[in-house]
């Protein structure tokens, strides 16, 4: 994809299309701090969640690409849900599972959620938002979040919340996950709300957004701190 790109648009189209707009800036600063911050770090998690962010980073310059040729971009968001779903899953298996074991629950709870996408995707086609099951997700993780912090307020053991980097990666995901929940159960309304020019669900995930990629890049700083004090 990114041959063809370079292929069909020159350096200067190439260019503006990798250039952050207002919305994506938490995209490309998050992944920023990941790479700082974890990129001597060996562990499995935090490795892949460097890559993740880079796929994130690089789905919003598809997405702008297909918008701009083809004036659609909704069948590369609903490819991307596929690896937000199995990125967000691996990691509350992480962090659930130094506390419950849990991963047959989450595993069995993952194929499920696929077989909705799967289902949707071949009654209604690549090209219309697979917005069910994004919202069936958005749930299951606000449960996750829930159960987490249910955990760690049980654990008898002292824990510098300040320097936690699953304490803040949760809490960014559970704000997310739970103010979108909000949003697509009140989506006819947001979206014909208007504050000035923009539009309410816009201004609405743009600062979950904000504060998604936020708690995550302090976890990133956490965990490099974490990583620090262990030598």
């Amino acid at each position: 994809m990114i041959a063809k790109i370079a292929g069909e648009l020159d350096f200067y189209q190439v260019l503006k299309l990798c250039t952050p707009r207002f919305n994506t800036y938490p995209y490309y600063f998050s992944l920023a701090f990941s790479l700082y911050f974890l990129y001597r770090d060996k562990t499995r998690f935090w490795r892949i969640t460097n890559l993740y962010l880079f796929l994130v980073v690089l789905t919003q310059i598809i997405a702008r690409y297909s918008a701009k040729v083809y004036h659609t971009n909704i069948g590369v968001y609903n490819v991307y849900i596929i690896l937000e779903i199995s990125y967000i899953t691996y990691a509350f298996y992480v962090f659930l599972s130094q506390y419950i074991k849990i991963k047959n629950w989450l595993i069995g709870i993952y194929f499920g959620t696929m077989i909705t996408y799967a289902m949707f995707t071949y009654l209604y086609g690549l090209n219309v938002y697979n917005a069910f099951t994004i919202s069936l997700a958005s749930v299951i993780f606000v449960i996750y979040g829930l159960m987490y912090f249910y955990l760690l307020i049980k654990d008898e053991n002292y824990i510098d919340l300040s320097n936690h980097p699953a304490f803040w990666w949760v809490g960014g995901t559970l704000i997310f996950y739970f103010g979108s929940t909000l949003a697509n159960f009140f989506d006819d309304l947001v979206q014909h709300v208007y504050l000035g020019k923009f539009n309410a669900r816009v201004i609405i995930y743009t600062t979950l957004n904000i504060f998604l990629y936020a708690f995550w890049a302090y976890s990133f700083v956490c965990r490099a701190r974490q990583r620090k004090l262990s030598h």
